[in-house]
């Protein structure tokens, strides 16, 4: 019973809601700074393997999330209720970052980044069945149709299939994170309301860790570097985001509805094509521009179908 409650949360007095003006801004500067990892990730891969990369990632972000426990006192006793959620999501969380970096791998890392980006189409459906009071409806629907196709626009319109540097498979495996990406921040949320989130998020940076050190360890070649460069992205991709980045995310989906938080992450990939741009040299094209449209007349829809929501339902 406890397994099918974890999936599908059955709270008769649902807490969460769908997020206001300020939470959504929080969310745009946290899409902002993820809008870089893929960059940060590309950059470390000149220096290291991918495994490698994975589990220095999450002992720079583990670190920053023991501090903040220590600052706020939360409890490291892991209760026999939460064994089951901190092993399905650090299972889920591991294979979905092998899947991430391998696609980075083998893409650019505009073209991973906006793939990437679509995760929050896959939490919204999953969140129709997953979560109460937080079904699809056709304003939804229409807003991410919009903000898919500007993804689409973004990493088709000017350069074509065949591009250098993508291929289909870091195509594919791209698209497969997303989708792992936007399950695991749904069950995140609704185990959220029963334990807490920051229990979470060290749970599966320290499977994470394990599990990547030990493969890394078994097919790889341990490489590192003294360039300023690779360890300024383990940072950035460690402490920013798998830290700051993870804390911050799952603080809002513990409070507010997993698709309204979600959305709004459809900025990655503006941001992230224009650092790929800046750092890597990756001209993103016309594509950017018409991309920037869809998603920004998207995000009006589904952020006016949200904010309507909120002052009917939730007031």
């Amino acid at each position: 019973m406890r397994l099918i409650e974890g999936f599908i949360m059955t709270i008769k007095h649902e807490k969460r809601k769908p997020a206001g003006f300020y939470p959504s801004i929080f969310q745009i500067f946290l899409s902002m700074l993820w809008g870089g990892n893929h960059t940060s990730i590309k950059v470390a891969l000149d220096y290291s393997p991918p495994l490698q990369i994975g589990w220095m990632r999450f002992v720079s972000g583990g670190l920053v999330t023991v501090i903040y426990m220590c600052f706020k006192r939360e409890s490291f006793v892991i209760k026999s209720a939460e064994v089951f959620p901190l092993t399905l999501i650090g299972i889920l969380f591991s294979v979905q970052i092998v899947f991430m970096n391998y696609g980075q791998y083998l893409t650019t890392a505009g073209h991973a980044t906006a793939l990437n980006a679509t995760f929050p189409i896959w939490a919204a459906c999953l969140s129709h069945f997953l979560v109460p009071n937080d079904l699809m409806t056709r304003y939804k629907l229409l807003a991410i149709i919009l903000s898919y196709l500007g993804v689409l626009s973004i990493v088709f319109l000017d350069t074509g299939l065949v591009t250098p540097g993508i291929s289909l498979s870091g195509d594919l495996l791209s698209i497969t994170s997303a989708i792992l990406l936007g399950l695991r921040l749904v069950l995140t949320s609704n185990f959220a309301q029963n334990m807490s989130e920051v229990k979470l998020m060290l749970g599966q940076l320290i499977m994470g860790t394990i599990v990547f050190l030990i493969a890394s360890q078994l097919i790889e070649t341990t490489q590192f570097s003294y360039e300023l460069n690779y360890w300024i992205a383990i940072f950035y991709q460690g402490s920013v985001i798998a830290g700051f980045g993870f804390l911050a995310n799952a603080w809002l989906m513990k409070r507010y509805l997993p698709s309204t938080i979600t959305f709004f992450s459809f900025i990655q990939p503006l941001s992230g094509v224009t650092v790929a741009w800046l750092i890597l040299g990756e001209n993103p094209g016309r594509g950017l521009i018409v991309g920037l449209i869809l998603i920004v007349i998207g995000a009006i829809i589904f952020s006016g179908e949200s904010y309507y929501r909120s002052t009917r339902i939730f007031k």
